[in-house]
């Protein structure tokens, strides 16, 4: 229960920080990606599943930074994964390529989170996760951008030992 208090304590405080911060751009986006979980199975054994995951994205950025709340979904023969993390990008280059209607941003990026874990098998349990993350975002248009990238998730739950995803976003700034 504290490790909840505290990380909700954290999410909340990133949020409001990025509200002041970050007022200009806004963004409300979804995602899919193709993820692969190593964990252990009831009995300890090691197994890796990989397969689609789907996540919804609310967020801030400016010129350098971007801060993310996001909630994913993954689910794979017997194992079900719920992760709401709290990402924190900076973008490398503020525009590598421009022109009038693209903006190529490269960043990289941290991430800490809460892991929610189920198997059929009898084992429910969650814990905490962090990670850090790299990939390149499209400003497509003046109200939208694509987000290509790779992010990389340890857990402390003991059935989770890590999870790695490719991930593919669209997002409305607004």
């Amino acid at each position: 229960m504290l490790k909840r208090s505290l990380i909700l304590t954290l999410l909340l405080s990133g949020l409001s920080q990025a509200k002041d911060d970050f007022s200009s751009e806004r963004f409300l986006g979804i995602e899919a990606g193709y993820g692969t979980v190593k964990s252990k199975n009831v009995i300890g054994a090691p197994e890796e599943n990989s397969g689609v995951e789907f996540g919804l994205r609310l967020g801030a950025q400016n010129e350098e930074w971007r801060t993310t709340l996001s909630g994913h979904h993954f689910s794979k023969n017997s194992q079900e994964y719920f992760r709401t993390m709290l990402t924190f990008d900076h973008f490398v280059w503020t525009s590598l390529y421009e022109t009038d209607d693209i903006i190529f941003k490269p960043y990289l990026g941290g991430h800490i989170g809460w892991l929610t874990y189920e198997d059929k098998g009898g084992v429910d349990t969650d814990g905490f996760i962090y990670g850090g993350q790299a990939g390149v975002a499209w400003n497509v248009m003046r109200e939208v951008d694509f987000d290509f990238g790779y992010r990389y998730s340890f857990s402390d739950i003991n059935q989770v030992d890590d999870i790695g995803s490719f991930v593919f976003a669209v997002n409305y700034l607004y």
